[in-house]
Parts: structure tokens; sequence; C-alpha cells
């Protein structure tokens, strides 16, 4: 089970993200997720209802593994803790 207010657990998350991320292929993979994710907005971006839920849930999932990997644990607890 998932459980963000707890320190422990979130640098263990923190842990296994760096060492995924933080190499060049890491990067990569990425990068090539950010693309067929939408998460930079494009002006061609289809209006469809399922296109538009779609790319917001990539988009999250992407933002999700940028703050874990970019904030410090005490910062991501302190959110979990808040409901944020």
């Amino acid at each position: 089970m998932i459980n963000l207010s707890d320190k422990d657990y979130v640098i263990g998350i923190q842990s296994n993200l760096h060492a995924t991320f933080d190499t060049p292929q890491g990067k990569e993979v990425m990068k090539f997720l950010e693309t067929i994710g939408s998460w930079y907005p494009n002006v061609y971006d289809s209006i469809e209802t399922n296109d538009v839920v779609a790319r917001d849930a990539n988009r999250r999932l992407i933002g999700t593994i940028k703050t874990l990997l970019e904030q410090k644990a005490d910062d991501i607890v302190l959110l979990a803790q808040q409901g944020g």
C-alpha cells in the first residue's frame, strides 16, 4: 500500500526513482514519457473528452514522478498529510 505520509517509505520510493531516472538511459526514458504522455501541451491536441481525460492522467503521472524526484521527502510527507 502506498503511504506517502511515511517518510521512510517516501525516501525508499525516491531512492528507487533516482536509481532509474538519474542515469543517461533514465533521462531518455523521461523524455520519451514526456513526449508520449502529453507533458507539454500541444495546440493540435484533440478536444475530445476521452483524449482530454487521458492527457490529464498522463500529466498527473509524470508530475507525480517529477515531484518525487525533485522535492524533499519532508515536503512530500507534509503534502500527503495535508491531503495534497
